[in-house]
């Protein structure tokens, strides 16, 4: 009895190879999306922890936030002040951000991917603190700021208002002035843009004066933020403060408003 033994023709071969491939070009950008979906996860998972630390330590300080930046302008940042309560640093890095530290700042601690609401703004007769954590600078030292750091009661929206966002920048170090903040003006030569996001603004304007500010869209063009209330979510910058001007109600970085 003779057998008889068929094998895979070339044309055979190509198909099945073609259709490998085809699969592979499907299934790879779905892999590559469940990854930035994990990192995307584990940047807001970051964010819970350091907006509930945040709380824990305004339970301590008579329901004062932290200062997101003392007099001494570098290593009293609102990082060394909620870092007790984290016990870990990795939870002040995005995994998406890549920026390497500054090389010449580089013993001001360690790369972090988030800055405080430091909004400032003109309240009628001096520069004062509109945002949650902001600079040490208060008027009875003879500096120009008014109130530098907001108490729980004052927060009016606290749900609706921004704690703390990504900011995935060279300069934003654990120890380093400017760089952890984002004030709203950019008077320092600090390189450390502080622009808050505008809907209004052109989208092919310049870093930080573009729409989202000199907050980092990192993940699928959102960015992960803290609110006042401890609970984190992942929001369009942009969506944060659609239209300063008509809208003000809107701004989610004005801390002050009702």
């Amino acid at each position: 009895m003779v057998s008889s033994k068929k094998a895979f023709t070339l044309i055979e071969l190509l198909v099945v190879i073609a259709i490998i491939a085809i699969l592979a070009a499907i299934l790879f950008p779905v892999f590559a999306q469940a990854r930035e979906k994990a990192r995307a996860i584990s940047c807001i998972s970051n964010m819970k922890q350091l907006g509930t630390a945040v709380m824990m330590y305004n339970q301590d300080y008579d329901e004062s936030f932290p200062i997101g930046l003392g007099n001494s302008w570098w290593q009293n940042t609102w990082v060394r002040n909620t870092q007790p309560y984290v016990k870990n640093y990795q939870v002040f890095r995005c995994p998406d951000d890549a920026v390497a530290l500054d090389s010449n700042i580089s013993w001001a601690g360690i790369r972090v991917s988030y800055a405080s609401n430091a909004l400032i703004g003109w309240d009628g007769s001096a520069n004062s603190l509109f945002g949650v954590m902001g600079l040490a600078q208060p008027k009875s030292e003879g500096g120009w700021m008014g109130n530098t750091t907001q108490s729980m009661a004052a927060v009016g929206r606290p749900a609706e208002t921004i704690m703390m966002s990504e900011k995935h920048e060279k300069e934003n170090a654990s120890d380093w002035g400017m760089g952890c903040l984002l004030t709203g003006v950019n008077w320092w030569d600090w390189n450390s843009p502080g622009e808050q996001p505008d809907g209004t603004r052109s989208v092919t304007a310049a870093y930080p004066n573009g729409p989202n500010g000199a907050v980092t869209a990192a993940h699928s063009m959102n960015a992960n933020f803290a609110f006042c209330d401890g609970h984190a979510k992942s929001v369009r910058p942009s969506a944060t403060n659609p239209d300063p001007k008509n809208r003000p109600q809107d701004n989610m970085w004005n801390a002050t408003r009702q």
